[in-house]
Protein backbone atom coordinates (compact mmCIF):
# COMPACT_ATOMS: atom_id res chain seq x y z
CA UNK A 1 0.00 0.00 0.00
CA UNK A 2 1.47 3.03 -0.93
CA UNK A 3 0.91 6.41 1.31
CA UNK A 4 -0.64 9.52 -0.10
CA UNK A 5 1.98 12.88 0.20
CA UNK A 6 0.93 15.21 2.19
CA UNK A 7 -1.62 18.03 0.26
CA UNK A 8 -3.91 20.80 1.45
CA UNK A 9 -7.00 19.71 2.60
CA UNK A 10 -9.95 20.89 -0.16
CA UNK A 11 -13.16 19.47 1.10
CA UNK A 12 -14.01 18.64 4.80
CA UNK A 13 -15.62 15.23 4.12
CA UNK A 14 -15.69 14.40 0.10
CA UNK A 15 -13.61 15.51 -2.72
CA UNK A 16 -14.05 12.77 -5.38
CA UNK A 17 -16.08 10.12 -6.00
CA UNK A 18 -16.00 7.60 -9.57
CA UNK A 19 -18.25 4.75 -10.00
CA UNK A 20 -17.21 1.28 -11.27
CA UNK A 21 -19.35 -1.62 -12.75
CA UNK A 22 -21.00 -4.23 -10.18
CA UNK A 23 -18.02 -6.45 -9.11
CA UNK A 24 -20.60 -9.03 -9.11
CA UNK A 25 -24.44 -9.27 -9.98
CA UNK A 26 -24.98 -8.30 -6.14
CA UNK A 27 -22.43 -5.83 -5.47
CA UNK A 28 -21.85 -2.50 -6.52
CA UNK A 29 -18.16 -0.88 -6.32
CA UNK A 30 -17.19 2.94 -5.73
CA UNK A 31 -13.48 4.71 -5.65
CA UNK A 32 -14.20 7.14 -3.15
CA UNK A 33 -11.47 9.84 -1.89
CA UNK A 34 -13.02 10.40 2.00
CA UNK A 35 -11.07 13.37 3.98
CA UNK A 36 -12.23 13.12 7.54
CA UNK A 37 -10.90 14.71 11.08
CA UNK A 38 -8.33 12.76 12.89
CA UNK A 39 -9.97 10.46 15.61
CA UNK A 40 -9.16 11.31 19.09
CA UNK A 41 -7.01 8.33 19.09
CA UNK A 42 -4.58 8.98 17.00
CA UNK A 43 -4.65 12.71 17.86
CA UNK A 44 -3.40 13.41 21.44
CA UNK A 45 -2.71 16.78 21.38
CA UNK A 46 -5.69 17.53 20.01
CA UNK A 47 -4.20 19.56 16.85
CA UNK A 48 -7.52 20.95 14.83
CA UNK A 49 -5.48 21.73 11.26
CA UNK A 50 -5.13 18.22 10.01
CA UNK A 51 -7.06 15.34 8.60
CA UNK A 52 -6.67 11.73 7.70
CA UNK A 53 -7.08 11.12 3.82
CA UNK A 54 -8.14 8.02 2.37
CA UNK A 55 -8.35 6.12 -1.22
CA UNK A 56 -10.68 3.48 -0.74
CA UNK A 57 -12.86 1.10 -2.19
CA UNK A 58 -16.34 0.99 -1.32
CA UNK A 59 -18.26 -2.22 -1.80
CA UNK A 60 -22.30 -2.44 -1.24
CA UNK A 61 -23.75 -5.95 -0.87
CA UNK A 62 -27.66 -4.83 -0.37
CA UNK A 63 -29.23 -8.16 -0.44
CA UNK A 64 -26.75 -9.00 2.41
CA UNK A 65 -27.03 -5.51 3.94
CA UNK A 66 -23.11 -4.97 4.23
CA UNK A 67 -20.90 -2.64 3.49
CA UNK A 68 -17.02 -3.16 2.96
CA UNK A 69 -14.04 -0.68 2.57
CA UNK A 70 -10.55 -1.68 1.53
CA UNK A 71 -8.17 1.43 1.82
CA UNK A 72 -5.80 1.51 -1.03
CA UNK A 73 -3.83 4.85 -0.35
CA UNK A 74 -3.96 7.20 3.34
CA UNK A 75 -1.99 9.96 4.18
CA UNK A 76 -2.58 13.22 6.82
CA UNK A 77 -2.87 16.49 5.64
CA UNK A 78 -2.27 19.96 7.46
CA UNK A 79 -3.62 23.52 6.70
CA UNK A 80 -0.16 24.54 8.70
CA UNK A 81 2.65 23.32 6.43
CA UNK A 82 5.00 24.06 9.80
CA UNK A 83 2.70 21.10 11.39
CA UNK A 84 3.90 17.50 11.28
CA UNK A 85 1.85 14.27 12.32
CA UNK A 86 2.33 11.07 11.77
CA UNK A 87 0.64 7.85 12.59
CA UNK A 88 1.64 5.85 16.21
CA UNK A 89 4.56 3.49 15.55
CA UNK A 90 3.28 -0.80 15.60
CA UNK A 91 -0.43 -1.99 15.87
CA UNK A 92 -3.28 0.96 16.73
CA UNK A 93 -6.45 -0.30 16.84
CA UNK A 94 -9.30 2.08 17.13
CA UNK A 95 -13.08 0.95 18.14
CA UNK A 96 -16.44 2.17 18.05
CA UNK A 97 -15.03 4.77 15.92
CA UNK A 98 -18.14 7.20 14.26
CA UNK A 99 -17.33 9.72 11.60
CA UNK A 100 -20.02 11.75 9.19
CA UNK A 101 -19.89 11.31 5.33
CA UNK A 102 -21.64 13.99 3.59
CA UNK A 103 -22.63 13.54 0.38
CA UNK A 104 -23.32 17.24 -0.04
CA UNK A 105 -20.25 18.90 -2.06
CA UNK A 106 -21.14 16.97 -4.87
CA UNK A 107 -24.53 16.82 -4.47
CA UNK A 108 -24.28 20.85 -5.18
CA UNK A 109 -22.56 19.98 -8.61
CA UNK A 110 -25.72 17.49 -9.58
CA UNK A 111 -22.63 15.07 -9.71
CA UNK A 112 -24.12 11.64 -11.40
CA UNK A 113 -22.19 9.44 -9.55
CA UNK A 114 -22.42 10.88 -6.64
CA UNK A 115 -26.37 9.87 -7.17
CA UNK A 116 -25.24 6.67 -7.64
CA UNK A 117 -23.35 6.39 -4.46
CA UNK A 118 -26.48 7.71 -2.63
CA UNK A 119 -28.73 5.79 -4.49
CA UNK A 120 -27.10 2.50 -3.14
CA UNK A 121 -26.91 3.44 0.23
CA UNK A 122 -30.86 4.53 0.48
CA UNK A 123 -31.12 1.03 -1.63
CA UNK A 124 -29.35 -0.45 1.01
CA UNK A 125 -31.24 1.75 3.97
CA UNK A 126 -34.43 0.34 2.62
CA UNK A 127 -33.10 -2.93 2.40
CA UNK A 128 -33.27 -3.31 6.43
CA UNK A 129 -35.47 0.41 7.46
CA UNK A 130 -38.02 1.71 5.65
CA UNK A 131 -37.97 5.31 5.26
CA UNK A 132 -40.97 7.31 6.81
CA UNK A 133 -42.95 8.62 4.07
CA UNK A 134 -42.83 12.76 5.49
CA UNK A 135 -39.16 12.21 3.92
CA UNK A 136 -38.16 12.41 0.82
CA UNK A 137 -34.25 10.59 1.44
CA UNK A 138 -33.46 11.85 -2.61
CA UNK A 139 -33.16 15.27 -1.30
CA UNK A 140 -32.95 14.77 2.30
CA UNK A 141 -30.28 11.89 3.11
CA UNK A 142 -27.21 14.33 2.65
CA UNK A 143 -25.18 12.54 4.92
CA UNK A 144 -24.04 8.68 6.96
CA UNK A 145 -22.66 8.16 10.13
CA UNK A 146 -20.17 5.53 9.69
CA UNK A 147 -19.41 3.28 12.65
CA UNK A 148 -16.27 1.10 12.25
CA UNK A 149 -13.76 -1.05 13.86
CA UNK A 150 -10.07 0.25 12.61
CA UNK A 151 -6.54 -1.94 12.88
CA UNK A 152 -3.83 0.65 11.79
CA UNK A 153 -0.21 -0.83 10.80
CA UNK A 154 1.78 1.96 10.29
CA UNK A 155 4.87 0.08 10.12
CA UNK A 156 3.60 -1.95 7.01
CA UNK A 157 1.18 1.09 5.95
CA UNK A 158 -1.85 -0.65 6.32
CA UNK A 159 -5.78 -0.06 7.43
CA UNK A 160 -7.97 -2.45 7.66
CA UNK A 161 -11.67 -1.03 8.16
CA UNK A 162 -14.65 -2.82 9.51
CA UNK A 163 -18.01 -1.05 9.11
CA UNK A 164 -20.06 -2.29 12.20
CA UNK A 165 -23.23 0.26 11.16
CA UNK A 166 -24.37 3.50 10.26
CA UNK A 167 -26.83 6.19 10.79
CA UNK A 168 -29.01 7.42 8.03
CA UNK A 169 -29.07 11.85 8.62
CA UNK A 170 -32.28 13.69 7.26
CA UNK A 171 -31.28 17.32 6.32
CA UNK A 172 -34.33 19.83 7.29
CA UNK A 173 -34.08 23.14 5.65
CA UNK A 174 -34.58 25.93 7.83
CA UNK A 175 -37.69 27.76 6.99
CA UNK A 176 -39.40 31.41 8.47
CA UNK A 177 -43.39 31.12 9.83
CA UNK A 178 -44.39 32.07 6.73
CA UNK A 179 -42.40 28.79 4.86
CA UNK A 180 -39.91 30.72 3.34
CA UNK A 181 -36.33 29.36 3.25
CA UNK A 182 -33.90 30.83 5.43
CA UNK A 183 -30.24 31.53 3.83
CA UNK A 184 -27.29 32.07 6.06
CA UNK A 185 -26.51 36.24 6.00
CA UNK A 186 -22.60 35.65 5.42
CA UNK A 187 -22.66 32.86 2.75
CA UNK A 188 -26.03 33.25 1.38
CA UNK A 189 -25.94 29.35 1.43
CA UNK A 190 -29.14 27.47 2.98
CA UNK A 191 -29.73 26.50 6.58
CA UNK A 192 -30.17 22.87 7.63
CA UNK A 193 -30.75 21.14 10.77
CA UNK A 194 -30.10 17.31 10.69
CA UNK A 195 -31.62 14.80 12.30
CA UNK A 196 -30.58 11.07 13.06
CA UNK A 197 -32.53 8.26 12.34
CA UNK A 198 -31.78 4.91 14.04
CA UNK A 199 -28.75 3.18 13.67
CA UNK A 200 -28.75 0.08 11.15
CA UNK A 201 -26.29 -2.96 12.15
CA UNK A 202 -24.67 -4.31 9.16
CA UNK A 203 -23.78 -8.06 8.19
CA UNK A 204 -19.92 -8.62 8.18
CA UNK A 205 -18.70 -9.79 4.84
Amino acid sequence: MRTLPPVIKILFFLFAIQAFSPAVAQETMYEVFDVMDLPPGLNPKQKDSCSLEFQEQWIFNVASASISKKVNAFGISCKDSTEALSLPEGTVRLKNLSYEFSFMDLMDQMDQKARQLQETMITLINHRYQFPEVYNPRKQLLSVYFHEDWVIEADQQHVKKKVKGITPVIWQQRQTAEGEPIHDAATGYPVFYKLKLERIELRQP
